[in-house]
């Protein structure tokens, strides 16, 4: 399970948050462009450090700063895909797949194990050996998501991964997705600014606005216009 509590300043307003993720639980973070959301990814990841608060993860602390604990970004296990798919435009599928398995010091043989798993779960056989540049959106999109799960992370975090991606595409990952965090057993955030995203893929639903949590719940119990912040 993650905890995360914490604060930190930003430019225009005091990101003020406090939350829970379960295992095997997809929690939507909503909210207005600039209201928090990708900070929150980045704070619990490692990249960004806030001004007070702490992230456990399974009770173990990732960020506490009242007690000097700050885990390395590399040693925190959990599996970040950046928006608009970042992948490594001059390496192949496969070498993309195999670079967080190589940066951890696994052996050959277990590297090549996990990254043909990977390609067979993600539908990527054929494009093994395909520069990651010439690659559509949806195949970008699975190639980073491969490469997120392929270290068996303990928390999964996707950053608005739908907003380039057509509707077929969508529902793949969606339901990859899914299934990934139901094997697994894993907490997983999706940070995404559609309804329908939260719907769809969703089992519980948090509302940013300016920092603060606006709403929380079932995503079939949300209004209509929550992710329309009004608290600026």
């Amino acid at each position: 399970m993650l905890e995360a509590a914490f604060t930190k300043q930003l430019r225009d307003f005091t990101l003020d948050l406090s939350f829970q993720v379960h295992d095997g639980e997809i929690l939507a973070l909503m909210g207005s462009n600039g209201s928090g959301k990708s900070t929150t990814l980045n704070i619990i990841a490692g990249l960004l450090l806030p001004d007070a608060g702490r992230v456990r993860l399974n009770g173990t602390p990732l960020c506490e700063l009242a007690q000097g604990i700050c885990i390395p970004i590399e040693d925190r296990r959990i599996g970040y895909v950046f928006q608009n798919a970042a992948v490594f435009p001059h390496l192949s599928v496969s070498e993309n797949i195999a670079y967080g398995l190589r940066a951890r010091g696994l052996p050959s043989h277990e590297i090549t194990r996990r990254v043909v798993q990977m390609m067979e779960l993600m539908h990527l056989g054929d494009l093994a050996s395909v520069k990651a540049g010439n690659l559509s959106g949806g195949q970008k999109q699975r190639t980073a998501l491969a490469r997120a799960i392929a270290i068996r992370p303990v928390l999964l975090m996707l950053d608005e991964p739908f907003s380039s991606l057509d509707i077929e595409s969508t529902l793949a990952v969606k339901e990859l997705t899914r299934s990934i965090v139901m094997e697994l057993k894993i907490p997983c955030i999706v940070v995404t600014h559609r309804g329908a995203d939260s719907h769809e893929i969703g089992d519980r639903a948090l509302v940013l606005c300016s920092g603060k949590k606006e709403w929380e719940g079932s995503p079939r119990d949300m209004p209509e216009d929550c992710t329309v912040c009004r608290c600026r």
